[in-house]
């Protein structure tokens, strides 16, 4: 609030008003009325000066005391089509993790430099950010560009413009990610990661284009980098992700964790080979002479969380080359897992994990696979042709940028939440447009509750400003910096 200041019939006429934005304008509205300074001249020696002194000091009380907010509504008020409809708390957050982690910092540092678009940084970030809270199309996000908490004053064309500029630093980009993950938390442990593994068919001229991915994580979820790779996941294509992986991040041994694969015993022999782990899913209980007797028999099942029956056994393996090799075999009876045998099972070389922390892992597989997933709208070589190859590379650089923004996110609550309600609960944290720069907002779980408290914001505040909603990241920024 400020003192407005009018001349009047060449008299000084006084109000309090409040100054707001709206669409990038500046608009005001009157506080209260006080009157002609000239009125006051028998009580104040310098009227003006007192009453701006009796304005801040009710901007100092409205910061201490919070004290109400009082919008008036017409009964037959039309809705503003000129204001933006909704804004974004949950993206707001989600952009402050991302920042956490160096990307804004990233593409800011070259801005300008050769290969570097106009809006590149922001275009990334806007892509990272709505992966986060749910797979959606390149279309949708940048239609929804106004509600982004940072201005996003870039063309369609220009979001496929920067495709090639993500898909060539996709490596620095990976780089920065895991330089900002140490020194928020230090080197993390190594000697034994799980790559989790996934395959994706990319629409592309018509027909489909196969490309996967090896994302590393520790054993506390901590993603430590990734490794993209044309065609399907044959043994072959893990030997080279293992291999670039270990060597890129100093790692002793990796943990395959796959699913689906057709070469089960090739990929096995593939990676043990070089002392190399898997979590690998058999498709064919054909190929286990015993594994259907073994699932139909009631013996041994012990329930988990979500109505999963599990149990365990260790076996053998005869791998191609005719060498045997000790296996844990886990079952899975219901939950989702079920298939055409009404079961699921898992074989792995990591003797020593317990059953549960086996199926936690290969759960990874399916938090991969939402923000990882590619849309065919996004993959149309009309009306913005972009090289195929370039195109998927990028995609992977941004997935992965969400996805380890997320996890960022879901450490900082202490992992107390999954992955899948983390992101919903940011989706649903959207505010409406009422008046003067204000939004009401209406969601609210434990989970909101957490992510908020986390980020270093009052939790469930119904009223917000879009001002408010842009100082959000610079919070969560420096969250981190000041632990």
């Amino acid at each position: 609030m400020h003192l407005k200041i009018q001349k009047r019939n060449g008299r000084e006429y006084l109000s309090v008003v409040q100054s707001y934005r709206q669409d990038d304008k500046v608009k005001t509205r009157t506080v209260e009325t006080i009157g002609y300074a000239d009125a006051y001249a028998d009580r104040f020696e310098d009227p003006i000066a007192h009453f701006r002194e009796y304005v801040d000091q009710l901007n100092k009380g409205v910061v201490a005391q919070r004290q109400p907010i009082e919008l008036s509504f017409g009964f037959e008020d039309e809705i503003d089509v000129e204001a933006t409809p909704t804004a974004r708390l949950g993206a707001s957050i989600a952009l402050g993790y991302l920042d956490a982690l160096g990307i804004s910092d990233f593409f800011r540092a070259r801005a300008g430099r050769e290969g570097f678009p106009d809006h590149a940084g922001r275009i990334f970030e806007m892509l990272a950010v709505e992966r986060m809270m749910h797979a959606t199309s390149k279309r949708e996000s940048w239609t929804s560009r106004k509600s982004f908490p940072r201005s996003c004053e870039f063309s369609f064309g220009d979001v496929y413009q920067a495709l090639e500029c993500f898909a060539r630093e996709r490596t620095r980009i990976d780089e920065c990610l895991a330089r900002h993950w140490r020194k928020l938390f230090g080197d993390p442990a190594l000697d034994r990661m799980f790559l989790i593994c996934g395959s994706y068919a990319f629409p592309v001229d018509g027909g489909s284009e196969r490309a996967s991915i090896a994302v590393a994580i520790n054993s506390e979820g901590v993603p430590l980098g990734y490794h993209d790779m044309p065609g399907r996941l044959e043994p072959q294509a893990f030997r080279a992700a293992t291999d670039q992986l270990k060597n890129r991040l100093g790692a002793s041994r990796a943990v395959i964790v796959a699913g689906g694969l057709r070469d089960l015993d090739p990929t096995i022999a593939e990676v043990s080979s070089t002392g190399d782990g898997f979590i690998l899913y058999q498709r064919d209980f054909r190929k286990v002479p015993d594994l259907a007797s073994w699932a139909d028999d009631e013996g041994g099942y012990t329930l988990m969380a979500g109505g999963v029956l599990v149990k365990s056994r260790t076996s053998t393996r005869t791998t191609p080359d005719g060498t045997r090799m000790p296996v844990k075999e886990v079952m899975l009876r219901g939950g989702g897992y079920a298939t055409s045998h009404r079961h699921a099972v898992l074989v792995t070389s990591e003797l020593d994990l317990d059953s549960m922390t086996i199926v936690q892992l290969y759960r990874e597989l399916w938090r991969q696979a939402e923000p990882f997933q590619p849309l065919e709208a996004d993959f149309s070589s009309v009306p913005y042709p972009t090289v195929s190859n370039d195109h998927i590379q990028a995609h992977f650089a941004i997935c992965y940028a969400a996805f380890s923004s997320l996890r960022l996110l879901r450490k900082s609550m202490n992992w107390k939440h999954n992955a899948a309600d983390s992101a919903d609960a940011l989706l649903r944290m959207e505010g409406i447009y009422l008046q003067q720069n204000y939004y009401l907002f209406n969601y609210r779980s434990t989970t909101t509750d957490d992510i908020e408290e986390s980020a270093g914001i009052p939790p469930a505040r119904r009223l917000r400003t879009r001002a408010e909603l842009r100082s959000v990241p610079g919070t969560v920024r420096s969250s981190f910096e000041n632990r």
